[in-house]
This record gives structure tokens, sequence and C-alpha cells, in this order.
């Protein structure tokens, strides 16, 4: 048996100390490595986001080593930027693995590997950055810690294959410290991954302990049939992430190479391209191929700072509005593009906090880290916003909102379609509005709602692809409202409670809200009753189940400790004790009855919150519901969820999308991998022969799909019934132990459309819903 050790450090930015000098020691550990290349020792750059800012600060001369230490096999490398989430904005990380393929092509080396440690998935689109790129092999580590590995088995291979028919030959591996467990270095303290695979031993001779583990470890792969001659390691230069690379590493293997004189088994450091070669030789046509989604069993932790991901999430979106005004860069700062992408880099890896975050919450560096990592999200905001000021200011925008008539522009950023346009202005006492579209002279029909700084002026109308039309808005007197005395609609204390044909609107509204495309109604005592597709002649709210627009809180009750309660729960995302709680509806406020929309708020009793409330607004022309969840979350230290039910009653099937990759839950998936929850790039679309419905997760894009209960897992095996699961966004969760957040606690909302979008096919239903939430931008042009 061949053992083939890739020495690596894991780059876990923030888990272990400050960004800043997890990335100071990372560039160390290269300049180390790169004066060790002239020995028999290798070391492995696990990611390049390291390599990229080695590179950065280096001298002519470390870089030409280093890229010849590359040529000669003492450093390997990897085309993976970071180890991610999949909140990472895929565009960019393609554009990321290109300049990095590039720069190597120029010093004559072609990158074709890749790898990822810890993480237990990752995206179609983020592969795809990966095949579009050249990558060929990618080498995964898997971290069973509330996840697992695919395939029910690792240390496999299998072809990953996109939608293209390009292929990406995987490695399933092990834990990114599997060579550590087996003493590739003394272990001197405990640890309980050495304990899981191989007991407590007391063998004082650390070299023949080694020697021990490995033969029980060969032994335990030929046991469950490993077919290869040859099995790879990860090691780490200590027993932690972002550690060191360790020349006695190469000592240990040595001196263990001495114990097996009949080369029975011989171990050698190897790079991750030399790995690859190996594999290309050894493995047969046995390796299966597989089409489907990677999914991320530790997805859910970024749902445990809801606040900051709606943050970033919107910076996503600003920064592909920005693309699409200005598609040439023409207008865009470079550097600020590039702060975007550095900046939302960083947000999306998949550390999020200090690993004390929940046994040691009041410590300084427990809040230092929390803050920095908030930093780089808001700082990826800042940096699009900078540039869609000068893509504004170049479209004539005046940004000056202060008259009470004036000239807009209004920029389709998408496909033609019905769409609605809104603008502020920051005047009080406004009466009414009059709104001329001037290629047609055309009065279109507005309405005025409140603003925090004024008045918002909303109105829809038809657009052609990317097109932009101009209008002109002045202030006009209000028709005074007068009651008709002669007509049974209205009391004199101003109640309109009457079943009439006078006013078919007000009446209704206590009960439910309409238009010509949907009907909700709504009672007091039972909540959302019916949302019914008028359209369609269909109800679709799924029986027995928690309907939609109704929130749901989850509580698992601390009673040993926080870390402890939270190791318990494996792969489940409650406790056997969890509590679920349906919101009470309380009272519906209905807010705006105008010539655009209606809108009302349902207040809701929520355990867990302050306030709890659904405000749901429907367009008199458009087939849409925007909704919003507005909470008021309160601090607890126990194991809570809250989520808000999107499933919906179809007849079709159920499309997520990660990376702008559609696929069906628990079909089109890996065999073996997490079907429980998923963290989503759009939303959720409902495909029909003759419709599609779509939710667009604006702010919170994690979905939990499946009982609500604690229960057995069961891994994808891609029946068809796992895709009619029901479906719901899961706003905000604490059940992570170690570097997650625990504090819920805050006020916001998060923002969610329901679209009708007629006849399509997956992948027109999800470019449908980016191009309606990209929607139509407003410039100012002239303001009186």
């Amino acid at each position: 048996m061949k053992i083939y050790v890739i020495h690596h450090s894991h780059t876990d930015l923030g888990y272990t100390d400050l960004q800043e000098r997890v990335l100071f020691n990372q560039i160390n550990y290269i300049k180390t490595a790169v004066d060790q290349a002239n020995s028999n020792f290798v070391w492995n750059c696990e990611t390049y986001f390291c390599v990229e800012r080695f590179l950065a600060e280096a001298t002519d001369q470390e870089k030409n080593d280093f890229f010849e230490a590359v040529k000669s096999n003492h450093i390997g490398i990897s085309a993976t930027y970071l180890n991610f989430s999949d909140l990472v904005d895929v565009s960019v990380l393609t554009k990321r693995t290109a300049e990095m393929v590039r720069i190597f092509a120029e010093r004559g080396i072609k990158v074709t590997t890749a790898m990822n440690a810890d993480v237990n998935g990752i995206s179609l689109g983020s592969l795809d950055a990966y095949v579009d790129n050249g990558i060929e092999f990618f080498y995964t580590n898997i971290h069973c810690h509330h996840g697992m590995y695919p395939l029910y088995q690792n240390m496999k291979p299998y072809y990953w294959e996109n939608h293209a028919g390009k292929k990406l030959l995987v490695w399933n591996g092990e834990h990114y410290n599997l060579g550590n467990a087996l003493g590739l270095l003394e272990n001197k303290n405990i640890n309980y991954m050495t304990e899981n695979y191989f007991g407590v031993k007391n063998q004082k001779d650390p070299i023949q302990l080694l020697k021990n583990n490995i033969d029980a470890y060969i032994k335990t792969l030929k046991e469950s049939d490993y077919p290869y001659d040859f099995v790879p390691v990860s090691v780490s230069g200590v027993f932690s992430d972002n550690a060191p690379p360790n020349p006695k590493i190469f000592e240990n293997i040595t001196k263990l190479n001495a114990l097996y004189p009949s080369n029975e088994v011989e171990v050698s450091m190897v790079t991750l391209n030399q790995l690859y070669e190996v594999m290309k030789e050894s493995l047969g046509e046995e390796v299966p191929t597989y089409r489907g989604d990677l999914n991320d069993w530790w997805a859910h932790g970024v749902a445990s700072t809801p606040y900051v991901v709606k943050h970033y999430r919107e910076a996503e979106r600003i920064h592909q509005i920005n693309q699409r005004l200005d598609p040439n860069g023409l207008v865009r700062k470079q550097k600020v593009d590039r702060d975007y992408e550095d900046n939302s880099l960083i947000y999306a890896e998949h550390t999020w906090g200090h690993s004390a975050t929940i046994t040691n919450p009041f410590d300084s560096m427990v809040l230092n880290l929390d803050v920095r990592k908030n930093a780089y999200a808001s700082k990826a905001h800042e940096a699009v916003n900078i540039n869609h000021l000068h893509i504004l200011h170049k479209e004539g925008d005046i940004f000056r909102y202060y008259g009470r008539s004036g000239r807009i522009k209004a920029i389709n950023t998408g496909k033609a379609d019905r769409l609605p346009v809104s603008f502020y202005i920051e005047v009080l006492g406004f009466d009414d509005i009059e709104i001329i579209e001037e290629s047609s002279n055309t009065s279109i029909q507005a309405q005025i709602s409140s603003h925090p700084r004024g008045v918002l002026i909303s109105f829809t109308d038809t657009f052609k692809d990317g097109e932009s039309k101009y209008y002109t808005f002045k202030e006009v007197p209000k028709k005074k409202a007068v009651i008709n005395s002669r007509v049974s609609y209205i009391g004199s204390e101003r109640v309109k409670d009457i079943v009439n044909e006078y006013d078919p609107i007000s009446y209704k509204l206590p009960y439910g809200i309409e238009n010509d495309f949907f009907a909700i109604s709504y009672t007091i005592d039972k909540g959302i009753t019916s949302v019914y597709d008028k359209r369609q002649n269909k109800e679709l709210l799924i029986p027995d189940t928690v309907p939609l627009f109704t929130p749901i809180y989850e509580v698992t009750k601390v009673r040993t400790d926080e870390y402890e309660e939270r190791r318990l729960l494996g792969r489940n995302i409650r406790g056997i004790h969890g509590e679920l709680h349906r919101a009470q509806l309380q009272e519906a406020k209905v807010l705006e009855i105008g010539k655009v929309f209606s809108s009302v708020e349902l207040v809701y009793i929520l355990e867990g919150t302050k306030h709890c409330s659904v405000l749901l607004k429907l367009y008199n022309q458009i087939p849409r519901i925007d909704f919003s969840l507005k909470l008021a979350k309160t601090l607890s230290s126990d194991i809570e969820s809250i989520f808000l039910p999107l499933g919906i009653n179809h007849e079709g099937e159920c499309f997520f999308d990660k990376g702008s990759v559609p696929f069906r839950p628990g079909v089109d998936q890996i065999p073996g991998t997490c079907m429980e929850y998923y963290l989503l790039s759009q939303g959720v679309s409902y495909v029909e022969k003759e419709r599609t419905l779509s939710i667009a997760c604006l702010d919170a894009p994690m979905v939990y799909m499946g009982d609500m209960k604690h229960h057995p897992i069961t891994l994808c095996d891609g029946k068809p019934e796992n895709n009619n699961r029901p479906v719901y966004s899961w706003v905000m969760n604490n059940c992570w132990e170690t570097n997650f957040k625990m504090d819920l606690s805050g006020i916001t909302e998060y923002n969610y459309t329901l679209f009708d979008h007629g006849a399509c096919n997956k992948i027109e239903s999800f470019e449908k819903t980016k191009d309606k939430t990209l929607g139509v931008i407003p410039v100012i042009l002239e303001s009186e």
C-alpha cells in the first residue's frame, strides 16, 4: 500500500485568530516552504487567497523561487480561492479562478487541481467555476461534524459532470487531519479524533504507534473492500487549523518507512498535482459519474447572522445591477469593483467566528471576530454603492429629491415585462401626483405612500428589454374624500363594513386581500386560511401544513450546557425535546388601498419575539405578491430557529438554485448528500406545464425542507418523493456549538416576492426571478 501525504494548512480565516494574523502567518508559511524547497519536504497551498497575498508582498526573487518550487513539485497548488459557503458570488469566484490560472500559465505552470477542507459541500455553480477554467481534479477532505461525506462511504473517487458535459475527477476523502490522527506527528494532547479512529493507546514510541495506527487503518480499508493500492492522507503541521509547515513530518515518514523493509507500505509526501497523476494512472473505468449538487451540511451556519447576511445579499444585488447598467465597465471604478470582490469573497468564506463563540461568548476575541466578519460584508456593500452612485451620475441623476415636481428616467435592468417603479422625494404634506410618460404623453396611475424621508411614489409600466423610459411628475390637489350618503357602504362613524358594489374592496380587507390574480384569506382565530390562484382556479395552500405567510418559532431548551446540548443534535437541527410554536394571528391592519397596490399587515403573537408581523402587498396589474417578515427577536441561549413557510400546492417539480444553476432538491444531488436544508442564490421555483410560480428569498437565503420535527436523517437517495416535501425559509438559527453565533436578537425585515412567471422552464424561471428582483432603477433628472 502506498500512502500519499498531502501536507497543508487548513485556511480558516478567523477561527483561531484575527483574519489578518491568520493571513500573515499563511504568507510566512509559504515563505518557509520556499526555503525548504531544496530538501525532500513537500508543502501544499490549500487556498489561492494566501498565495495571492504572498505574491502581492513578495520580492521578485521570492516570486521566482516560489514558482520554481511549484515547477519542481516541492510546493503544490490548489485552485480553491477559499473554502466557501454557498453564499459566495460565483461570478466573482469564476473571475478570480480564471485570473489565477492565467498568472500561473504565464510562468509555464498549468493548474489542474483544487482541494477543499473542512466544509461538507460545494455548489453546482462553484464547481462550474472550476471546470470552466480547466480544473480537472478536486480533492475533498470532508469533516463530519454535524455533516457527512457523500456516496455513503468515503475514500472513493467519482466524476462530477456539469450540465455542459464537462467532468471533474473528485476524490471523496477523509478528514483533513487524518494524518494527525494516524500520528504522522506525535500528538502530545488527547484528541477526540484519534480516539474515535484508534481508541486510547499507551504506546510510548510515537513511530511505532504511527505504524500500528496505519496498519489498523489499512486493515479497516481492506475489510470494507477498498479496491486501490494507494491512499491519500492529509496532515497539518500541528493538530489545529491554520497550522504551519512542519519538517518533522518528513523525518517521521523516513523513520516509518524503515519499519517496512519489505515495502508492503510506502509513505511519501506529494503535491496535489502528483496525487492527480497517481489517480489518472491507477483508477480504472469503474469510477462512476454523477450529476447533481454536493450540498453543504454547514450552510445553515450562515443563518446565525441574519442581519449581516441581509446586508451582504443586498450588496450582491447592487453589484449585479451595476454590471447590467455598465456592462463594459466604462463608469465603474475598477479598484472599487475589486474592493467589492475582495470583501465579498472573504465574507463568504466558511469561517463565521472564533472557535469559542458559543463556549465563551463574553471573550473579547469573540467580539472582535464577529465585528470584523461583519465589516467585510459592509465594505462590500459600501464598494458597490460607490460605483452605483457613479453610474447614476453618468445616467443624469442630480441626487436632489426635494421638489414637488420633476422628471425621472426609469431603466429596466432585465427583460420585457410590466414592472413596478418607485422613488421617494423628501417632502411632507404631499397632496396627489400626476405622472406623464413622455414618449406617449400618457398619464400613468400612481400611488403615494409614507416614507421615512418623505413620500414614496409608486407606479407600474410595461418595459421592453433593457428599456429606459422618461416621466414627468408634479403634485396636484387631492380630491376631497366625500361620503356618498345615498349608498349603503359606510356609516357615519366612517367604518366600511357593508357588502356593496360601490366600494367592493374595503369591507373585505379585515378578512382578506385580493387582486385579479390572487386572493388571500385570513381570520383572527385561524390565521391564513386560503391563498387562491384566481387564474388557475387553484388553492395554493398545502393541506395539513403550516400555511404560507405564517411564521414559526422552534426552540430546544438547554438542559446541560450550551455546547453539549448543541453537540448532541448530530445532524438534526433541533433536539428530540424541541418545541414548535406556530404564530397566532392577532390583528390584520389595512395599510393601503391604492391605484397601484393594496397592502395589509398581519400582526402575530410568536414565542421568542417582541414583535412579529407579515406585510402583504398585491399589485393591481402584476401577478406577484410582495411579502415581508418583520421581527424583533429576543435574546436566548437556547437552541432556536425562525421559519416562514414557502410551500405551494403544485403539480410539477420544485427547483432550487445555487450559483445560478437550478436543480431538484432531493433528486438532482450527489447520492448520500444532505437534503435537510439548502443555501440558495435566488429562491424556489415550482415548475408546472402551464405556468411557474417562483419565490425570491431576497434577504434570507437558507431554506429547510421536510418534517418539522426531530427525526432519523435520510441521506439523499434521489427518490422523486423527496422533491415533494414542504419548503420553509429558514430565517435564522443558533444551533451550532462552536464558531456560529448564538445571539439572534435584533430588529429588521426579511423580504420575499412570489412571482407568477407564466409558462417557462426551470432555467427561465430563475432568470425571470433575477430580472424582476433587480428590477427598474429610477434616476432623478429634474426636481423643482
